[in-house]
């Protein structure tokens, strides 16, 4: 695997009127654990689609360059895509029945070695109940996914992230529909598995906690009025930064080696007045 597993260069990603993200510029190396913070309606979702190749630049005024380990994204096919990365939505869908093991040996289709029709081998299978194990799953495996909890479909679609063995991970709110033990144990199992594969994890996080347990570094995706901030996550993770970017005065917590921010108290009541004013027009 090369040494650069995602490299952006001078991205500038527009929709509408409203620019998401201008210039922005970032290494991802193996093992690396980055994690996007912003608002809703900042383009957390919209900047993770682009890296993923999933937003076509004509309809989203997409600029800059975007690599997987050296090559550019836009001269891949649709399946080196799928080999290379796997994208997790922060919503799932099911149209149709299938059961969990169907749903997570799905995971394996890009790497089917002649075409999407082939049947999968005895590996596809072993990765696919290794998976399954993982996110503790077993007892669901006959389970119809139209059936299951939002909080077990989501281990589902975490699991199929897991069997598919990508080299990069895009995860837009992995943690979703998961009660605190649960998103603890998840994202332990997803970081434990991406390292032991030398494989690199971007994702969006809505919840502080996490992101000062998990992130190595950090992209602070901004308003209309400051641009997209990248750093360690030392860097990027300070109450002054928050405050700015989330429009309210935010506190530091800390105690037994964990650390998270939440909004004063004092400034808790204005919170939705000051983003209402800062949303205004965009």
């Amino acid at each position: 695997m090369s040494a650069t597993v995602l490299r952006v260069r001078e991205l500038t990603v527009q929709r509408g009127k409203r620019i998401l993200c201008e210039a922005l510029s970032f290494d991802v190396q193996p093992s690396d654990c980055w994690v996007i913070i912003g608002q809703n309606g900042a383009g957390k979702s919209t900047l993770l689609l682009t890296l993923a190749g999933l937003l076509p630049s004509a309809r989203d005024n997409i600029e800059g360059n975007i690599n997987y380990s050296e090559k550019p994204l836009s001269s891949l096919s649709a399946l080196e895509r799928a080999r290379y990365r796997a994208f997790l939505a922060s919503q799932q869908s099911d149209a149709f029945s299938a059961t969990v093991f169907d749903a997570v040996l799905a995971g394996r289709h890009p790497h089917l070695a002649r075409n999407l029709w082939q049947w999968e081998s005895a590996d596809d299978v072993a990765a696919t109940e290794a998976a399954l194990m993982s996110l503790k799953l077993e007892a669901l495996t006959t389970r119809d996914v139209r059936t299951l909890s939002a909080g077990e479909r989501q281990r589902v679609a975490l699991a199929a992230t897991l069997a598919q063995a990508p080299s990069l991970y895009l995860l837009d709110e992995p943690a979703s529909h998961l009660d605190p033990a649960q998103q603890i144990e998840a994202l332990d199992t997803v970081l434990a598995h991406a390292r032991q594969q030398r494989a690199a994890v971007v994702m969006a996080l809505h919840e502080l906690h996490l992101a000062t347990r998990y992130a190595d570094h950090v992209i602070l995706l901004g308003n209309k009025n400051t641009r997209a901030q990248t750093g360690t996550a030392a860097e990027m993770l300070t109450a002054e930064n928050l405050s700015t970017l989330f429009g309210a005065n935010m506190a530091t917590l800390e105690g037994n080696g964990l650390k998270s921010f939440v909004p004063d108290r004092s400034q808790a009541s204005g919170i939705g007045n000051q983003r209402s004013e800062q949303t205004q027009g965009g």
